[in-house]
């Protein structure tokens, strides 16, 4: 999962004791029970239910008789607040009312044409056999439900006819037969719970004919009739199954070698936008593409973005991503919410490339999420950075070297007083739930990842990607451990650097000591987030006051043409002024009275003045989309009166479009306009008497 788009700034050790057997082979001690799940379902969208029956098909591979099979019944923890995966969106109520909660009740269990008992608590489904269940045997089990459906913005959920059924039905639970038992872990609400094994899945579903049904796999119409249809939905290798469904749905598709993305969003009446779906599917593309060539091919046919009412973040499942509610590009004249609406953008974005990501490390290769989420959560958050490393460089703000301060050890300390942080190997019911899950975002989408770039630091690249690509092979389908990446790393890269990992695993106290940053990449990330986001102003809205300054952190050269004109207090200040400006920048300075025509055509202008008191700003007044005096200001949308205005603009350079001007100017002397914020969508600003301020567009 992404976890939280604000980017909160933010081990019990079970390694120790693994014997040398285990840790050689990396063998994943829960046995798999090779299973295939077919279920009958209707969908009743007025009472936000779904009835019917999954049958499952288990053999028998632990390598012991069983007497009971545990299957998960994750929607239950949706019955009452404390148990909610998510609490977004429902914070501060003091109970859930009825339309809120969420279960699933089991009606019936039939096991081989019998009629069995069984135990229906705490998220649990425990059924006891009338014969063990021998080595190598199949059984066949039929569940007979009903799934109630919490209204909402957690994972599982309905905001009106929108749906997202995801940890939904009866799922087999893993069982340990080194522990001799099954896994009977709740979801937890901080991270993620999941742990299963792959399965095939043929599902026939009833919804109403209108109803857009996306899923895990295929989809299929099978048959229909006036209001409803029925949807064939296959799957098959895939260790969980999403169904995301509403009428409203509108999709975008491509391809890339092979594999079809859909990029399906919601059509709101009124706005017919779809640059942010396309968005997505670009970044899934390119996201797919990416990984597949640096650590294994994606395993399957096809891959699907929901946008959905999801809070909180996106989330990831075998095939689908559940993806947040995308923001609608209105344009705005609060530059605070437009810089919002441009961080929602960047965050969707990154969003989709986090949990493609996870069709990696989680979906294909497998673990247990509740005790080691540093395997699929920590994996694929350094996985992303990696990503925007290579494909924005290394300074990119979604880039690896951007995370190193933010988890360095003094944000780390700066918060010890306040949170607990268990190592980076530790289990998800080690971490506090303080309602922002600060100590888990700290260290699983902050150390963990740090980690695998410290040994991604020690090894080198080419030994990196081998480790990398050797794990996805080794266990693609089947589920790992941290011990199982250990003796991959050990067979890679050696026993030395193998232990390093797994003592900073078990480490309460890690910190990439080796990642330190120097003083130039510190100041280059500065630079390149303050370029990215006037880029990004810009893209969105022309030509913005930062433009120019966009053009000189790009590369360009700019010159500065001051008023040779003013009193001596006046020269003295605004050369102050011009030497804090210009320091660190390619930006060259000139008076006026020097300036020739081939000066300004060639170059990207910087000026300084008024017509009065500058040579150059009168001779260029007529070109200009304002009209300045000593007491008034003009354009063709405003006028304004008064005796001591100042401000700054941006236009094309009116002498050569491929050039800029950025223009500061005042009317009273020694009245400069000492405090631009460049981060904005206006093209001018100006003040009033240093009392009113106006921003907008030409």
């Amino acid at each position: 999962m992404n976890f939280n788009k604000t980017r909160n700034i933010i081990l019990i050790s079970f390694l120790t004791l693994l014997t040398p057997c285990l840790f050689k082979t990396g063998i994943v001690k829960a046995s798999t029970l090779p299973a295939k799940y077919s279920m009958d379902l209707n969908f009743n969208a007025n009472t936000k239910t779904l009835t019917g029956s999954e049958e499952v098909t288990i053999k028998n591979n632990t390598g012991t008789s069983l007497n009971d099979i545990v299957f998960h019944l994750y929607p239950d923890s949706y019955n009452k607040k404390e148990t909610m995966p998510s609490l977004v969106g429902i914070t501060g109520m003091e109970d859930l009312t009825e339309s809120q909660k969420g279960y699933i009740y089991i009606t019936k269990v039939i096991v081989n044409k019998k009629d069995m008992k069984f135990t229906q608590d705490d998220q649990i489904l425990k059924i006891s056999l009338n014969e063990s269940l021998e080595i190598n045997k199949n059984i066949k089990i039929s569940i007979s439900f009903k799934l109630k459906l919490p209204m909402g913005t957690s994972r599982l959920g309905y905001i009106d006819n929108d749906y997202s059924l995801t940890n939904w039905y009866p799922i087999l639970s893993m069982y340990d037969n080194k522990e001799n038992k099954w896994d009977e872990n709740v979801f937890n609400v901080v991270g993620e719970s999941n742990y299963s094994d792959t399965a095939d899945y043929d599902i026939n579903l009833k919804v109403p004919k209108d109803y857009v049904v996306a899923s895990t796999g295929e989809e299929k119409e099978q048959s229909s009739d006036e209001n409803s249809k029925i949807m064939n939905l296959n799957a098959s290798s895939v260790r969980d199954f999403v169904i995301i469904m509403s009428p409203n749905y509108k999709v975008l598709s491509k391809e890339i070698d092979g594999i079809k993305v859909n990029s399906y969003y919601l059509a709101k009446e009124g706005y017919s936008d779809t640059s942010t779906a396309e968005d997505v599917l670009d970044s899934a593309v390119s996201a797919v593409e990416f990984f597949s060539q640096q650590f294994g091919k994606y395993p399957y046919d096809e891959l699907d973005l929901m946008e959905s009412h999801l809070s909180g973040g996106a989330m990831e499942y075998p095939q689908i991503i559940q993806m947040p509610t995308y923001p609608e590009k209105i344009p705005s004249s609060n530059n605070d919410q437009y810089i919002s609406s441009l961080y929602e953008d960047s965050f969707i974005s990154q969003a989709a490339v986090h949990e493609v990501s996870h069709q990696w490390w989680y979906v294909t290769v497998g673990n247990n999420e509740f005790k080691e989420p540093f395997l699929d959560e920590s994996l694929a958050t350094f996985s992303t950075a990696y990503y925007f490393e290579k494909t924005e460089g290394e300074y990119s703000q979604n880039g690896i070297l951007n995370m190193i301060p933010a988890y360095s050890n003094e944000s780390i300390g700066a918060l010890s007083s306040q949170y607990k942080f268990p190592s980076i190997g530790s289990g998800v019911d080690k971490f506090d739930d303080d309602g922002n899950a600060t100590a888990y975002i700290m260290v699983i989408y902050g150390k963990g990842p740090l980690l695998i770039e410290d040994l991604r630091k020690r090894v080198g690249d080419t030994v990196f990607l081998d480790i990398m690509q050797t794990y996805f092979k080794e266990y693609k389908f089947k589920n790992s451990s941290i011990e199982g990446f250990l003796s991959v790393i050990e067979k890679k890269a050696g026993k030395n650097v193998s232990d390093i990992i797994k003592a900073s695993l078990n480490s309460n106290n890690y910190i990439a000591e080796n990642l330190k940053l120097t003083d130039e990449q510190i100041e280059k990330l500065a630079n390149e987030q303050y370029r990215n986001m006037l880029k990004n102003l810009e893209e969105n809205n022309g030509l913005i006051l930062g433009s120019l300054q966009l053009r000189i952190l790009n590369g360009e050269k700019a010159l500065l043409v001051k008023p040779s004109n003013l009193a001596t207090d006046e020269k003295e200040s605004l050369d102050n002024i011009i030497k804090t400006m210009t320091s660190n920048s390619d930006i060259s300075i000139k008076e006026d009275k020097d300036i020739t025509d081939e000066d300004i055509k060639n170059n990207n202008i910087i000026l300084f003045g008024n017509p009065w008191n500058n040579k150059v700003f009168n001779s260029m007044k007529d070109d200009l989309p304002i009209l300045l005096t000593k007491n008034t200001i003009s354009c063709d949308n405003f006028s304004f009166k008064n005796e001591n205005i100042n401000g700054a603009f941006t236009i094309k350079n009116p002498k050569n479009d491929n050039k800029l001007m950025l223009a500061f100017f005042w009317t009273k002397d020694n009245s400069f306009y000492t405090d631009l914020n460049l981060i904005t969508n206006s093209q001018f600003t100006i003040s009033i008497d240093n009392k009113q301020f106006f921003n907008g567009r030409f």
